[in-house]
């Protein structure tokens, strides 16, 4: 039974709604939510090991080091858990890794929210990481698997849009909160807000139809053409669906019939050029983390007061400023994924961060030597205008290519190693951003 009995696009629009929406705000709130509060006056009583507001010199230095890995061993549980949950995924289907991996990202959360120990935070970190790198890997495979090819591409690089709306709603709770940053509800509660997205994620999964690919390449037939006709629009025939099953079926005997044993597959030599999709992959994830536009997700509050130089207030609004405007940004790639393709979203985007980024260190190379209120204002404008290039190809679209390369029975895989090529460079980024700031 679907859920209230829908089907076709009233199906797919619940389906975005209930479960893609509340999975990459996840995704998006969980990058951006503790780098917000790591000045606050109650945080940094909690857990004076990371302040690098009060204290300074090689104490500020050392804290910085220790922070950084802090807030970046998220990261880590991510990557594991994207790696992690492939194997589950093929096994026990898209929803019931989803609904695992949603399970171990609320106790994380949990854990954060009522942290009274860094062990505790670093626990929680890490178990948060291991369930959202699972969602982030499930979601769009899933997603992907539903929808309808002509239009496939935006049902995925919506993701972008969820994944930034998420990402400012965490800089305007922070600012909000940090009127009360005195009190720990400042930090305790933007930790545990990601909780409402797990549980609906956990409450909504099993109402909707499990992927038919999937039922298909386990030999479930008689499921698939049930979810498929589910899934479809009512005018689409019978036929149609047993054609596209037969395809699918064909594709996965074909697979089948080959010697795969999941991630070494890649690096064995094959005339379906498997290693050549790999890189592509890795490739492209990798550009779209060493961009470091993930910088400014995590640490966009102390680029904006140590970098440029504003004030904390004015640095807390531009930080929640510059997350919604990527908000805005992303809708470019939702509008133009299917009517231009991936590789020129690729292309225009790298284009437009390469200039955005060299007016930007041409403006703070002035700041470091003869500092003016207007050439932190010509910053701010290429970071903006940096957020403006970066969604187009890169939040989204990355983790769709993987997706739509790979062979069926390959899919979850080269979706997990785009997934975790992300974050192990989104570690690596997080991990040296505070050294950089405050070595000293």
């Amino acid at each position: 039974m679907t859920f209230l009995g829908l089907t076709g696009d009233k199906l797919a629009i619940a389906r975005i709604c209930l479960i893609v929406v509340p999975a990459f705000l996840l995704y998006g709130y969980n990058q951006s939510n503790l780098g917000g509060v790591l000045d606050y006056a109650s945080f940094t009583k909690r857990f004076p090991g990371i302040d690098t507001t009060t204290t300074s010199g090689a104490q500020k230095s050392h804290n910085a080091q220790i922070q950084g890995t802090i807030v970046a061993v998220y990261t880590l549980g991510c990557l594991f858990g994207a790696l992690g949950i492939a194997p589950v995924g093929n096994c026990l289907g898209r929803r019931s890794s989803l609904m695992i991996a949603a399970t171990i990202a609320s106790i994380g959360i949990i854990l954060q929210a009522s942290s009274y120990s860094l062990g505790q935070l670093i626990v929680g970190r890490i178990l948060c990481g291991l369930g959202n790198g699972g969602v982030n890997l499930v979601v769009p495979v899933w997603q992907s698997e539903c929808a309808k090819s002509k239009s496939r591409g935006k049902n995925v690089v919506i993701i972008g849009i969820f994944i930034t709306g998420g990402v400012a709603a965490a800089g305007w709770v922070n600012v909000g909160l940090s009127y009360v940053e005195h009190s720990e509800v400042a930090w305790r509660l933007p930790l545990a807000i990601p909780l409402i997205f797990t549980i609906l994620i956990i409450s909504f999964t099993p109402s909707f139809p499990e992927s038919p690919r999937w039922l298909i390449s386990k030999a479930r037939i008689g499921e698939a053409r049930e979810n498929m006709i589910l899934l479809s629009d009512e005018r689409l025939s019978h036929e149609a669906i047993d054609q596209e099953i037969t395809t699918i079926s064909s594709l996965a005997r074909q697979n089948a019939s080959n010697p795969k044993h999941g991630f070494s597959s890649f690096f064995r030599h094959n005339n379906e050029r498997l290693f050549y999709r790999f890189c592509l992959t890795f490739i492209i994830n990798f550009y779209a983390q060493m961009t470091g536009a993930n910088i400014i997700t995590y640490y966009g509050k102390t680029i904006f007061r140590e970098s440029l130089r504003l004030s904390s207030e004015k640095s807390s609004f531009l930080n929640a400023g510059v997350l919604t405007w990527k908000v805005v940004a992303a809708t470019s790639a939702f509008i133009t994924v299917d009517r231009l393709g991936r590789k020129p979203l690729f292309l225009v985007g790298c284009a437009g961060m390469g200039l955005s980024m060299a007016g930007l260190a041409g403006t703070v190379w002035a700041i470091d030597n003869a500092y003016t209120f207007g050439v932190s204002v010509a910053a701010v404008f290429f970071i903006f205008s940096f957020m403006a290039f970066f969604p187009l190809g890169f939040v989204g679209a990355n983790f769709l290519y993987g997706a739509e390369i790979a062979s069926q029975d390959l899919r979850i895989h080269l979706a997990a190693v785009g997934t975790a090529t992300h974050w192990l460079f989104n570690f690596v980024i997080v991990e040296i951003t505070p050294v950089a700031f405050f070595y000293d």
